[in-house]
């Protein structure tokens, strides 16, 4: 990791290296991070426990959460026990998130109607995959949940979670209800008294206040003292939403009215069928959204993994499968085919088309109309990533979070992000680690999402500081950042060869990028290959190609062993330079001494054989 002279930064556990101070309130500290063992940027919580219960709640998110892989939810990677400055802490890494908390975005005002469907959905998807694991959140609320960069909902802190029927109370030792009142089921409020189960059905009235709230701006109760709020949870009737907010779409009412439900049995049965509701919803609701804009440019391109996958091969979970023989959606599924292989030069204009038909048809959810925006998306990413970056949500509750799509739209998103955009790159890391993870499990570590995926990644960490950054084109300058090429591109460059074409973009930079790292170090033994790579005609570099590259070309196949070819193309690229810029320039000057050094050690090894010295005079 880069420091500056003189810097020291403290380790936890020799391994966790504290870079800035992210927060700080009453459970201790939050920290950015590198984890030096496997080169990672994380967030690392220091907690400083008063009593026994409050190292549990460290320890009780480590076991509970750290066995939850979900995309909405954060990951945890490691917990333990330490001491700082003379206290017993506790700590607890996790991914790093970029991104502002619901709480936060609610303050700013109410946001937009697809917007709040579309991030309770996720929520609903984050507590699917826990209750599915047998674990109770008991702390759904706006500021446990965490919207990213790239519109990814992230639910936090299972610290006061529970394993599901486990004898886990809903009281503290002093006889103080644990979790954050305005959002806390009737049952919680009496500690599970009367023989009614605290199970993940708390967890659908908490996301019932959470949903209330982004719907209209009010929670469901508005009490601000703890007893008024226990009345009003425990007897009186929350409003509707559509009481508070005109012109909500059909079907809210009831769904938030029966999460509310004071008796649990009274409410939806599981995440998963709020989820299917949210999305039925917001599908009904999309048919009056225009299809987006925008014009095709020139980022590097991020390989598809197969354009043609059909629509019904996506695991959808929308509550309804379309139609197999529909003839409509058979010809507008063959018109988006078509024009995947036919790659029109207006290719972006006609697939927005193709998006308003195909929603003014099925609506935004379905998967075909999915498909299609992210297809058009794709097309216009050089100019914009907006438009993916508001669908992804949408391809990855439709489409399903390992359909191929999905994987390559994040891949593209979380990569070029980090790679070529602005700010800090290490805000990409922990989604693009994730999506590198998904990406080699269901597509393969050959495939050319996976492959650039990981490109992306050593890109923008060398670019985001953990490699020292580098010059304008993104090469290594010094020998420092050099190592920190070899070290993140290196290993990436047989897998490279192996599944992108000899023209890839990524595979041509790669070795760019090697080659003169190998070059910085006086690696001349690997700079050559690579460079001969790119360049396999030396003679035609020589004469009509960069000269200052032509040298390190020709002088690194002469310091590889090859000084006799080295030789013959040093002579017309120092004539070149000699007309072109003249005796006096440095690099003519450079030229001509490397030729002489080169002369004279082949002379010195002809002679040491035993050989004649007619071979100088031919150059």
């Amino acid at each position: 990791m880069e420091r500056g002279p003189g810097t020291v930064r403290e380790l936890i556990e020799d391994r966790y290296e504290l870079d800035e101070l992210l927060g700080r309130g009453g459970f201790g500290e939050v920290w950015r991070a590198r984890d030096d063992r496997v080169g990672r940027w994380v967030a690392v919580k220091i907690g400083y426990p008063q009593t026994y219960e409050d190292t549990r709640r460290f320890e009780r998110e480590a076991s509970l959460a750290g066995n939850l892989a979900h995309p909405n939810i954060a990951t945890i990677h490691d917990f333990g026990r330490t001491e700082r400055a003379g206290r017993d802490a506790v700590f607890l890494v996790m991914e790093l998130l970029q991104g502002r908390s619901l709480a936060d975005v609610l303050a700013d005002g109410l946001p937009p109607l697809h917007d709040a469907l579309d991030w309770a959905a996720q929520i609903a998807a984050a507590l699917a995959a826990a209750h599915d694991a047998g674990i109770v959140h008991r702390d759904i609320k706006p500021a446990n949940v965490m919207l990213t960069e790239s519109r990814i909902v992230k639910v936090l802190d299972f610290g006061i979670a529970k394993a599901q029927g486990s004898p886990g109370t809903e009281l503290t030792g002093t006889g103080m209800v644990i979790g954050s009142f305005p959002y806390m089921a009737p049952e919680r409020w009496t500690g599970g008294a009367g023989g009614v189960p605290v199970d993940g059905r708390a967890d659908l009235y908490a996301l019932g206040c959470v949903l209330m709230e982004l719907l209209t701006g009010e929670r469901p109760f508005p009490a601000g003292e703890m007893h008024e709020l226990l009345a009003q949870h425990l007897t009186a009737a929350p409003p509707a939403p559509g009481s508070l907010r005109a012109g909500l779409p059909a079907g809210l009412d009831a769904l938030v009215l029966g999460l509310l439900a004071k008796d649990p049995r009274e409410r939806p049965a599981t995440a998963r069928e709020v989820g299917l509701r949210l999305a039925g919803i917001s599908r009904g609701a999309a048919g009056q959204e225009a299809a987006p804009g925008g014009a095709a440019a020139g980022v590097p391109p991020m390989p598809s993994y197969s354009p043609t996958v059909p629509a019904q091969a996506a695991p959808a979970p929308g509550p309804v499968a379309p139609p197999a023989d529909d003839p409509v959606r058979a010809m507008l599924q063959r018109r988006l085919t078509q024009l995947l292989e036919d790659a029109p030069a207006d290719l972006a204009q006609r697939l927005g088309t193709l998006v308003t038909d195909l929603v003014e048809e099925f609506g935004t959810h379905d998967p075909l109309s999915v498909r299609a925006a992210y297809h058009r998306a794709m097309s216009v990413r050089g100019e914009s990533r907006t438009e993916l970056e508001r669908l992804l949500p949408r391809m990855m509750r439709v489409l399903g979070v390992e359909h191929p799509d999905t994987i390559t739209a994040r891949a593209a998103y979380a990569g070029e992000s980090a790679a070529y955009g602005p700010g800090d790159a290490r805000g990409h890391e922990a989604e693009l680690r994730e999506v590198i993870e998904q990406a080699t499990r269901v597509l393969g570590a050959d495939a050319p999402v996976t492959l650039a995926a990981r490109y992306h990644l050593a890109v923008g960490l060398q670019r985001g500081g953990g490699g020292g950054g580098g010059g304008g084109d993104g090469s290594a300058r010094t020998p420092e950042q050099a190592r920190g090429e070899q070290a993140r591109l290196g290993p990436l460059l047989a897998g490279l060869e192996r599944g992108l074409p000899a023209n890839s973009p990524i595979l041509l930079d790669v070795r760019r990028r090697l080659a003169q790292a190998a070059w910085l170090l006086g690696d001349f033994a690997a700079a050559a290959p690579l460079y001969l790579a790119l360049y396999p005609d030396p003679a035609d570099l020589v004469e009509r190609g960069h000269a200052e590259i032509a040298y390190r070309v020709v002088r690194s196949i002469g310091e590889a062993g090859d000084p006799g070819r080295a030789l013959a193309l040093l002579k017309p690229l120092e004539h070149r330079l000699q007309l072109t810029v003249g005796n006096t320039h440095w690099l003519t000057q450079e030229v001509s001494e490397t030729r002489s050094e080169m002369r004279r050690a082949l002379r010195e090894d002809r002679r040491a054989a035993g050989g004649g010295l007619g071979w100088l005079f031919g150059n």
